[in-house]
C-alpha cells in the first residue's frame, strides 16, 4: 500500500517538473503548452517598471527612496523582474513548494531578458545563489534559489560557485515576520564557505526581494571575505 502511495507521488512529482494541468492561480485548466497559467493570469504578471532606484531598485515615485531610507544595505546593486503579487506568488510557491522545478529555470530566463544589455553582466565573475540550510535543502529536494542562478549562469556564460557562502542556522520561515524581526532572524545566518570571494565581482541571486534582509546579511559575510561588488538579482520583488 505505502509502496503504491510512493509510486503515485513519484509520477506526480515527475509530472510537476514540467506542466501542471490546470492553471497555478485560478485552477482553470489549460493546456500544457499555455506554460504555468492560463493567458488571462499570464497576462496578469506584473514587470517592474521604471523609475526605479538606482540602488536597490524600488520602484520609485518621489526622489527618495523609502526601502534606502530604512535600510543599510551593502550590496552594490539590486534588480527584480516581477512584482511579488498575485501570479508571480502562484509560480514561486509552486516552485519551491509543489515542485515545479522547470520555474527556476524559465524565471532564470525572465531575469536575463530583463536584464540583459546591462553592463555590470558583463563584468561580474561568477553567479552564486542564497544558500538553503541543509536540513532544509534536503527536506525540499532542491534550493530554488539555485535553479534559477544556475540559469543564469549559463545563460551569461559565467561560472557558478556554489560554496561562496553556506547557511550556518536552521532560520524560521520568513514570511510572517516584519522587517526588524526578519533583520533579527538571519544576524549570524550565513558563513564563508569553501571557495574564496577575493576580488570577485558576485552576482547574487534569490527566488524573493522582500525587505532585502537575506541578501544583505549574505552580501555582509561576501564583502568580509574579500568580495570586490555584490549584485543582486532577483525573480520577484516585494512592494
Amino acid at each position: 500500500m505505502m509502496q503504491n502511495a510512493l509510486v503515485r507521488k513519484t509520477i506526480t512529482d515527475l509530472g510537476n517538473v514540467f506542466y501542471p494541468s490546470v492553471c497555478l492561480l485560478c485552477h482553470e485548466r489549460i493546456a500544457s503548452q499555455e506554460f504555468w497559467l492560463c493567458g488571462k493570469c499570464r497576462d496578469s504578471l506584473n514587470e517592474l517598471s521604471k523609475p526605479i532606484c538606482n540602488k536597490c531598485g524600488y520602484p520609485l515615485i518621489t526622489d527618495e527612496c523609502p526601502e534606502c531610507a530604512e535600510n543599510q544595505y551593502v550590496f552594490t546593486q539590486a534588480r527584480a523582474v516581477f512584482a511579488y503579487d498575485n501570479a508571480a506568488k502562484a509560480l514561486v510557491h509552486a516552485l519551491k513548494y509543489r515542485g515545479f522545478t522547470k520555474l527556476g529555470d524559465w524565471f532564470a530566463n525572465q531575469i536575463f531578458l530583463s536584464e540583459q544589455g546591462n553592463n555590470y553582466l558583463q563584468e561580474i565573475d561568477c553567479v552564486t545563489a542564497i544558500p538553503l540550510h541543509r536540513v532544509r535543502k534536503r527536506e525540499r529536494g532542491f534550493n530554488q534559489s539555485e535553479l534559477i542562478a544556475q540559469g543564469l549562469a549559463f545563460r551569461l556564460n559565467k561560472q557558478y560557485f556554489p560554496n561562496l557562502i553556506i547557511r550556518k542556522n536552521y532560520t524560521v520561515s520568513q514570511t510572517t515576520l516584519t522587517g526588524k524581526q526578519r533583520r533579527k532572524n538571519l544576524e549570524g545566518a550565513f558563513l564563508p564557505g569553501k571557495k574564496s570571494a577575493e576580488g570577485l565581482k558576485v552576482l547574487l541571486v534569490d527566488d524573493v526581494f522582500t525587505t532585502g534582509s537575506t541578501v544583505n546579511e549574505a552580501t555582509k559575510v561576501l564583502l568580509q571575505k574579500g568580495a570586490k561588488d555584490v549584485y543582486v538579482l532577483t525573480a520577484c520583488r516585494g512592494l
